[in-house]
């Protein structure tokens, strides 16, 4: 196995936390329950709504003095919080931003929390229920109630108003809500006016935020709104004559106010740059915007999604989206396409990067996911978040339209960002998004569109080069998102060399192919070696979690360093992967559900069959030729036409679960169909947990009635597709006629290598369409035996279409398939002994006829071209020495060849008959095949007419 060194500290970005599943997170490919924690706010010990300690002097409520215990107290709050407990500690630890975390500094937490809340906005780090503080009087209530609206439009949650229930609930004492949010909140708006300054809890308030400052809180930053006053109102002879005589009234009735500590406040915000009403012919309206700005510039509100604290490279792959965006004329804004397999991170980075152009755009971003919740709903998140309008507007609304149409209203007065995610290949969504796309944004918007296909994306802007996959995770990123699933107590920074080679060891195992090529990627020490040019793979978040949880339940009696034995033990190292209660197996078996029942069989048989189907010869293999014969065989064992199964196809490939291209599939030119390998393994995970009871992981099923929530193990009379394959006692279950008529219903059959198998007999299996043998060296005998009635043309003679044969040793009696209506496609591989090949000759209806590395004794009962009226390609090799030199040049000397209506035609019966006329003791024994000697035919007259021969003695011919 290979081993990774994880030595060194890892890049500092926040671990990913596992946490449940639900089927309404599919839409959001669950990407938050894998790489980021669940957003929470834990209050600090003295949190609004639970009464101070501190303030049961009457003296320190209302603040007239500032003691040394209150010093002490709004000193730490400048250090994240008066008290971090054990597990905010531990969260620390392991949330520290990217970029500023070592070893030795993560340590020491307490010297530390100084920094990360100032660069952190986060109740959790500073205890701030309340980052705005809105201090009036009474006078100016009106104009402070629709301030505080305008603040929680650009996303401020709580600002302190004295009319939110959050900020004074009723019934309660309101000093300590007052005095705890004044003392805590980064900052505190002042409405100045001659009430007031004349006013006793105005300036009871302010005198708090200036001795919380003068303490040494430096997050609390005081915004004076000389809103009916000038700063001249402010100076000392005004102080003197106005304002001072006012207070001392105040402090005859009150003898815990302090006159001269009211006049240092006042004097303090001659210094405070404030926000002047009526400046430049402004009207209330934009001296409400220009004080929200100037509020945003002091201290932005909470982000949506925490995602610079919870997401793993939040910084590094935010600045390669942001690089990646690309104006669009149509638009009238900056686009980016983003796409991704299910839970590779494509909704998690939407949401990013709403938190990280939250400053950039003024909070006007907007996540909107598309098939979640209704359209006019969705319409009510942008035109609140994108636009502000009031919700009293937005429930007017009717009519889908008339949200389309308000919302073109307003988006194009200020640059917005909006991330529409989750497009999927449904025409109403897609349709949906190019309305978005349409309504006309600022110049300066930016707009982000995600999807599990690139075609959906590419659809919706034809013509734009403006897609980019899901950065690929680097494999220290990859660490972290493992071990805080394996390890949620442990630390990076706090592993040995050891445990850091044993992470490494288990996050290989969630290695899938890579979407698309991230130009971004640069590889370092470790990327360079394990991935190599060639092979492009990244790491799945989705798995990281997945195994991390495996682990994490593991090892609840076992030390990280025999993680390594169970990896040694397990043969199949992705199982753990994919049984995980929540992990990538129940996830993309969401996505599988949601697909009809058809679509899911034909997922399934694109998945577990294509290469098996076009791998019998794989060095013959090309997308063009082959691609286009596995379309015919699918749509034939579907019972659709070509078009219509094209047409399915693509429709599956708008899902991400396959690749599909067709853009010239009638002439096969251009044909492709593939599956991703984390769909792949998907597949073959899925049928394993539906195979044949009994028969443990040695089988594959799939029934009538697909589905992610099926029962693991189908009765047999339910199974439509079945696979058995290393087994050594599965000669006596399926030879048993019972047992056959019993898999009455199925349709495919795939025996792969069980030893003991030396007799087959597939009468009963009425419905099955494609067989497929391999590498049975045990097997003798393959009988039909047509129906298991009494009618011997019905059954399996009318409903066989396909036969694969390969690596057949020992077969002798071969299959009679001359009773088969149905037979189109026939490929015999590498079977020696099965020498009545001329049986072919008399079933007509073969159109797809392949017979690899025949021996020279099977070449006298090849068949013959003539008799096989509906052949459009053929291929036949051989693994015995044959010149054929001499019959190339007795055809093409032939003088009537100009005169013959299908030339190629007539010059492959002519090859073939020479074939079959080549003795074993025509050469030496020593010619036999060993790599030295062979000779080589194919002929395909679907989309392309073409005749090629090759030989071993370096002969090649070509006709067209």
């Amino acid at each position: 196995m290979e081993e990774m060194n994880l030595s060194g500290a890892f890049e500092s970005s926040c671990m990913a936390r596992a946490s449940g599943v639900t089927a309404a997170d599919l839409a959001e490919d669950d990407e938050q329950a894998i790489i980021s924690y669940p957003f929470t706010s834990t209050p600090a010990p003295n949190s609004v709504g639970q009464p101070n300690k501190r303030q049961g002097s009457p003296l320190d409520v209302v603040g007239v003095t500032v003691g040394s215990r209150n010093e002490k107290r709004i000193r730490s709050l400048s250090n994240g919080g008066e008290k971090i407990s054990n597990e905010g500690a531990q969260s620390l630890l392991l949330s520290c931003h990217s970029g500023e975390a070592a070893v030795g500094r993560l340590r020491d937490v307490t010297s530390e929390s100084t920094q990360n809340a100032q660069q952190i906005s986060s109740s959790k780090l500073d205890g701030a229920k309340h980052k705005i503080f809105l201090s009036h009087s009474g006078a100016q209530k009106n104009f402070v109630e629709q301030l505080c609206m305008d603040l929680e439009a650009r996303g401020y949650t709580c600002p302190f108003f004295d009319q939110r229930h959050h900020s004074l609930p009723k019934g309660k004492d309101f000093v300590p809500f007052i005095m705890e949010a004044a003392q805590r909140c980064h900052v505190a708006v002042m409405v100045l006016s001659k009430e007031f300054l004349c006013s006793k809890w105005p300036m009871i308030e302010l005198a708090e935020f200036h001795a919380a400052q003068q303490a040494g809180y430096k997050q609390l930053n005081m915004l004076p709104l000389f809103y009916k006053l000038s700063v001249n109102d402010l100076g000392d002879r005004a102080i003197e004559e106005c304002w001072l005589p006012r207070w001392r009234q105040h402090a005859e009735d009150d003898k815990r106010i302090d006159v001269g500590k009211w006049g240092e406040a006042v004097r303090a915000l001659r210094k405070a740059n404030g926000v002047v009403f009526g400046k430049n012919g402004m009207s209330e309206v934009g001296y409400r915007k220009e004080i929200v700005h100037s509020i945003f510039r002091l201290s932005p509100p909470d982000l949506l999604y925490g995602s610079s604290r919870e997401m793993v490279g939040y910084d590094r792959m935010c600045e390669i989206a942001r690089g990646r965006f690309v104006k669009d004329a149509r638009v009238g804004a900056a686009v980016m396409g983003l796409y991704g397999t299910t839970g590779c991170g494509k909704s998690i980075l939407s949401k990013a990067l709403c938190d990280y152009f939250s400053a950039e755009f003024l909070g006007r971003v907007c996540h909107v996911e598309l098939g979640e919740g209704s359209r006019m709903k969705r319409q009510g998140v942008m035109l609140e978040n994108l636009c502000g309008i009031e919700r009293d507007v937005r429930d007017r609304l009717t009519d889908v339209r008339q949200g389309l149409e308000l919302l073109r209203s307003h988006v194009h007065r200020e640059p917005v960002f909006l991330a529409i995610d989750n497009v999927t290949g449904d025409e109403t969504l897609l349709r949906e998004a190019r309305e978005y796309l349409m309504v006309g944004f600022h110049p300066k918007s930016r707009i982000l569109i995600t999807s599990r296909c690139i075609a959906n994306v590419q659809d919706l802007l034809p013509g734009v080069n403006f897609c980019m996959p899901v950065p690929w995770l680097r494999v220290k990123e990859a660490g972290e998102i493992f071990l805080k699933s394996a390890a949620p107590m442990k630390s990076i920074f706090g592993l040995t060399d050891e445990e850091r080679r044993i992470v490494g060891l288990c996050i290989q195992q969630c290695l899938f192919e890579a979407e698309g090529y991230d130009l971004s990627f640069e590889r370092d020490a470790d990327e360079s070696y394990f991935f190599s040019e060639r092979v492009r793979r990244s790491y799945h978040p989705l798995a990281l979690s997945a195994l991390g949880d495996f682990f994490r339940r593991y090892s609840s009696n076992t030390h990280m360093l025999r993680w390594k034995d169970h990896l040694d033990k397990n043969k199949d190292h992705r199982k753990d992967v994919w049984d995980s209660p929540n992990g990538i197996g129940r996830i993309i078996g969401l996505q599988f559900s949601s697909l009809h029942p058809s679509e899911q069989l034909l997922f399934l048989d694109v998945a577990l069959y294509t290469v098996n189907f076009c791998g019998v010869y794989p060095d013959l293999y090309d997308s063009a030729a082959d691609g286009s014969r596995f379309l015919e065989w699918v749509s034939e064992l579907h019972d659709y036409a070509v078009p219509v199964m094209a047409r399915k196809l693509q429709d599956l490939g708008r899902s991400g679960m396959i690749k599909y291209d067709n853009r010239d599939h009638y002439s096969g030119r251009s044909f492709n169909v593939s599956v991703p390998s984390l769909y792949k393994e998907f597949a073959e995970w899925y049928a394993t947990e539906h195979g044949m009871k009994g028969l443990k992981n040695n089988s594959w099923g799939v029934s009538q009635s697909s589905g992610a929530t099926q029962n693991r193990h189908s009765s047999l009379s339910d199974l439509v597709r079945l696979r058995v394959f290393d087994l050594s006692r599965a000669s006596a279950r399926l030879v048993a006629s019972k047992t056959m008529q019993e898999l009455h219903n199925l349709e495919v059959l795939h025996l792969h290598s069980c030893p003991n198998l030396t007799e087959l007999n597939l009468q009963g299996l009425d419905s099955l369409r494609h067989l497929e043998l391999i590498e049975l060296q045990t097997l003798v005998t393959v009988t039909l035996s047509g129906s298991s009635g009494t009618d011997e043309d019905l059954g399996i003679n009318e409903s066989l279409q396909s036969v694969i044969l390969k690596d057949l040793d020992s077969l002798a009696h071969g299959p009679d398939l001359r009773s088969c209506r149905s037979l189109h496609w026939l490929r015999v591989n590498n079977c020696p002994k099965w020498t009545n090949l001329e049986q072919i000759n008399e079933c007509p209806y073969v159109k797809d006829l392949v017979l690899r590395m025949l021996d020279l004794h099977q070449l006298s009962s090849i068949p013959i071209v003539e008799s096989l009226p509906s052949l459009q390609f053929l291929h036949v090799d051989t693994k015995g020495y044959v010149d054929m030199g001499d019959a190339i040049d007795a055809v093409t000397d032939l003088e009537c060849w100009d005169q013959l209506e299908n030339p190629k035609a007539f010059m492959l019966a002519r090859l073939l008959r020479h074939l079959s006329s080549v003795r074993v003791g025509d050469k030496s024994p020593d010619a036999v095949y060993n790599g030295r000697g062979w000779v080589s035919i194919e002929w395909r007259i679907k989309g392309f007419d073409l005749l090629r021969v090759w030989d071993s003695g370096g002969g090649s011919w070509q006709w067209k």
